[in-house]
């Protein structure tokens, strides 16, 4: 008998749409939840990735779910090693990999990640973008949940996010028909999480699930109205219930006139189709939790993604461009630097509109004006994006007990070689960090909130 106790109205409705398959999905609550990560590719070669991975399969033990990006992870406590803390690996369940796993994507698109936080989908929709002009919006109404979010992006190393926290109604105000991409992975009644979060099982309503269906309809109007003629929406939820899942899609299909587009392979080859188009992912048919999916475009012909506008930012002073070079090293004119209140960021897309208020980021905050020192200091973020670039740089082993050291906040020797200033410090050839040159000592910038503490 199956130690988990569903409510009697769901267990019922998933007796229905499963029919011969239900035991098999009650008996998938006593496995334990699948741990999985995407690797981050705009920082590191997957070929460098797996040889470096095979080598050290006994401490890091993982291997590729065939067809996908996908990576399923037996290491523990995978958050806390260096790879992490470098931005080469993130962290999520391989159903809501499965979303984005295979979508066709170019650097140069405007994308709108809706409902954002923690950073998964975002993670994986910058990291397609990256390196290009194009710019993923990632919005999480929040407050705390966006901090998670914005940690998760600096740590990653993205250039191309801009990070805000606003209601989906006042995004579509501030950005009407601008958006190429949008992905509303929607709050929702949560029952795929069931087994990896068995708490959630008593917060479980049918009351809950008729909110949800609402507050998601709000959203996906939202949406609808941000998104281009021609531009795609993808649709993505936890949740088993067809009112939060098929129904929704009905109703973008029946209210704006959408269509639906072919889903990408890996998941035509993974998950259960639920209703054309419409697909599903359950814990007994796949190796991950419950997941809802669709694809889907927007009536009205395509424009061009050949745009002209103009960012509505300041450009630096020649003040300031000579900070920068002075902190780092490093050409000015190599990266897109602008001044905005009181700090120095690089932004490599074009946003003319930004927002007034609620935002948390933008691009990469590469140095602040320190009023009490008189100077501007260099910022974590910097190093995490753009570490590699600086002429001074160390690339440790991800077991390198130096690196260990690091990530404590230990100071450590320096290279020989390294002079005056502020050096990047990388495992695998992604920036973990920065540090300070003085006396022959590397004087550790590893901010003490993401310190590891053995």
């Amino acid at each position: 008998m199956n130690s988990v106790s569903l409510p009697t109205q769901f267990a019922d409705r998933m007796q229905s749409l499963l029919k011969d398959s239900y035991p098999e999905f009650l008996a998938s609550f006593e496995a334990p939840a699948v741990k999985a990560f995407h690797l981050n590719t705009s920082r590191t070669e997957p070929g460098d990735f797996l040889a470096w991975q095979n080598a050290h399969s006994t401490s890091f033990a993982a291997h590729p779910l065939e067809g996908t990006g996908i990576y399923l992870s037996e290491t523990e406590g995978i958050g806390h090693h260096p790879l992490h803390h470098a931005g080469v690996v993130y962290s999520q369940d391989p159903s809501a990999q499965l979303v984005l796993d295979g979508v066709e994507l170019t650097k140069d698109l405007r994308i709108l990640d809706l409902c954002a936080a923690p950073g998964g989908k975002t993670s994986q929709l910058a990291r397609a973008i990256d390196g290009g002009t194009g710019v993923v919006v990632a919005n999480e109404p929040h407050p705390a949940r966006s901090r998670i979010l914005l940690g998760n992006m600096e740590r990653m190393g993205y250039r191309n996010v801009c990070v805000i926290s606003m209601d989906p109604s006042e995004i579509s105000l501030l950005y009407p028909e601008f958006f190429d991409l949008i992905l509303v992975d929607a709050p929702c009644s949560g029952e795929g999480m069931f087994r990896k979060y068995p708490e959630s099982i008593s917060e479980w309503s049918p009351e809950n699930v008729a909110h949800c269906r609402e507050r998601g309809r709000d959203i996906l109007s939202s949406a609808v109205a941000c998104l281009r003629p021609g531009g795609r929406l993808i649709y993505s939820t936890c949740t088993y219930a067809p009112e939060e899942n098929e129904d929704q899609v009905h109703f973008l299909q029946e209210q704006f006139d959408f269509t639906i587009l072919p889903a990408p392979a890996s998941v035509q080859n993974y998950a259960f189709e639920s209703d054309p188009g419409c697909y599903r992912c359950y814990p007994h048919l796949y190796p991950g939790e419950g997941q809802f999916m669709a694809y889907l475009q927007k009536p009205g012909v395509s424009e061009s993604l050949h745009r002209s506008e103009k960012n509505s930012l300041t450009p630096c002073s020649a003040k300031e461009l000579a900070a920068f070079e002075e902190l780092f090293g490093i050409p000015a004119k190599k990266i897109p630097l602008y001044s905005r209140s009181g700090r120095i960021i690089a932004v490599p897309f074009t946003l003319p509109r930004i927002p007034v208020r609620n935002i948390s980021c933008l691009g990469v905050t590469v140095m602040e004006w320190d009023e009490k020192r008189r100077r501007y200091v260099p910022h974590h973020q910097f190093f995490s994006a753009y570490g590699p670039l600086l002429p001074q740089k160390i690339d440790y082993d991800p077991e390198d007990p130096e690196l260990l050291q690091y990530l404590g906040g230990a100071e450590l020797p320096a290279p020989g070689h390294f002079t005056k200033g502020h050096a990047a410090v990388c495992c695998m050839g992604a920036a973990a960090g920065g540090v300070r040159i003085a006396g022959g000592r590397m004087k550790n910038l590893y901010p003490k909130g993401l310190r590891e503490h053995n």
